[in-house]
């Protein structure tokens, strides 16, 4: 995960450090048991891990603090305005993240968890409702953007029941499914501050990126999804037509020699790369340092991954020429 770099802007880091503060007056306000799961670190992860959750500070930037990614655009809200849409930003997405935990069976309790979402849903919804006018542009924007959520949840939770079915496009709809609430937060923004043709670049970035390091991360777990039966893109291109006449789960051994000779995780990272590059791309004329640098942050870890998987190739390739010579 890369880290947010925070603009050089004093008004910028005093209003982000009251991010945090936001969320737990939040949580101190629901009833037993939601605020202690609230305050549970595995809420957010959906795995069971002990801890107690420090707040939306530490998690991945893009999530809660997309509007300090894009500071220099938006900075002409006043304060209040600000905050209020980073608020519902923030509500709203992490509503999002227990949903997909929901959706993918990780959520425990799962009736607790439900009630959760239900409030941190509803709180965002208020925040938006009190700083978006009800004829502002912005909501035809939210009822698509909460559509495209819904296709990418209902597609993926499809996917899961079609062992090796998924296709590119299902990708794409899957990836942009799950940045729709955060793309929701640019759009209140844009309005907000009267730059409407802010939307298009921007959410253009956030859906590259989405897509980018879902498969980044996609190839690098590709042996624990098999392992847990979780099915992405990336293993579906692992299988061979011989495998799917088996109808047979391939084994961990097999899918390793199908990329010993074909080099899938090389093809996959180098596709990642250039959807990172399409990213940088689509805000080249805007004035986001923060988000570049978030970007940038993506590409080493990238690049740092195909130097990897390369070289374990070259190494494979090479040593039973340097185990034949040594006879």
């Amino acid at each position: 995960m890369t880290r947010l770099q925070l603009p050089q802007d004093l008004r910028a880091v005093e209003l982000y450090q009251l991010i945090d503060t936001k969320y737990f007056q939040f949580a101190d306000r629901l009833p037993d048991p939601l605020d202690k799961l609230a305050r549970r670190k595995s809420t957010f992860l959906g795995a069971p891990v002990a801890g107690e959750f420090e707040g939306v500070s530490g998690l991945n930037p893009v999530l809660a603090c997309t509007p300090w990614l894009f500071w220099e655009l938006f900075s002409i809200l006043d304060d209040e305005c600000f905050l209020e849409i980073a608020e519902a930003g923030m509500m709203f997405v992490l509503a999002s993240i227990v949903l997909d935990h929901i959706v993918d069976g990780q959520a425990e309790p799962v009736e607790e968890v439900a009630l959760f979402h239900q409030a941190l849903y509803g709180h965002g919804m208020g925040l938006y409702r009190k700083v978006m006018p009800s004829i502002s542009p912005f909501w035809e924007h939210f009822e698509r953007l909460a559509q495209d959520h819904l296709t990418g949840l209902s597609t993926e939770w499809k996917s899961q029941s079609s062992p090796f079915q998924i296709s590119l496009e299902n990708l794409f709809t899957m990836a942009h499914g799950k940045v729709s609430p955060i793309i929701t937060t640019i759009a209140a923004l844009s309005f907000a501050s009267d730059q409407p043709d802010l939307l298009p670049p921007i959410e253009n970035s956030l859906k590259h990126i989405a897509v980018a390091s879902q498969l980044l991360d996609d190839v690098g777990d590709w042996e624990h999804d098999l392992e847990v039966g979780h099915n992405t893109f990336f293993l579906c291109q692992l299988i061979t037509p011989e495998m799917r006449e088996g109808g047979e789960k391939p084994s961990l051994e097999e899918l390793r020699v199908t990329v010993e000779k074909g080099w899938q995780d090389v093809e996959h990272l180098r596709m990642v790369m250039e959807w990172l590059d399409d990213c940088l791309d689509a805000v080249r004329d805007l004035e986001c340092p923060a988000w570049v640098d978030y970007v940038e942050g993506y590409r080493t870890l990238t690049d740092e991954n195909l130097t990897s998987v390369m070289g374990h190739h070259f190494i494979h390739k090479l040593r039973p020429l340097v185990h034949s010579q040594s006879q």
